[in-house]
C-alpha cells in the first residue's frame, strides 16, 4: 500500500495565501483586524506582490497560523 499524500506548500508565501483563502474571511474584515491594508493584502493573494515578515506576522496571529516542522 503507497503512503497518504498530503497537501505541501511550497513555501510560507504560499502557505499563509491558502490560509487566507481557506479562512472564509473577506479580506476587508482580514484587513480590520489585522491591521494590513485591503490593497496589500488583494495583491499578496493574488501573488501580486510579497510581504513584509512583520505584516506576515500580523495575519498569521489573526489567522492561527503557526509554523511547525516537518516530521
Amino acid at each position: 500500500m503507497g503512503k497518504a499524500k498530503t497537501k505541501r506548500t511550497a513555501n510560507l508565501s504560499d502557505a499563509l495565501r491558502a490560509a487566507i483563502q481557506d479562512s472564509g474571511i473577506s479580506l476587508q474584515q482580514l484587513a480590520r483586524e489585522s491591521g494590513v491594508d485591503v490593497s496589500i493584502l488583494s495583491r499578496f493573494v493574488r501573488a501580486e506582490r510579497t510581504m513584509t515578515l512583520e505584516l506576515a506576522d500580523r495575519l498569521a496571529a489573526r489567522l492561527r497560523v503557526q509554523l511547525k516542522p516537518e516530521a
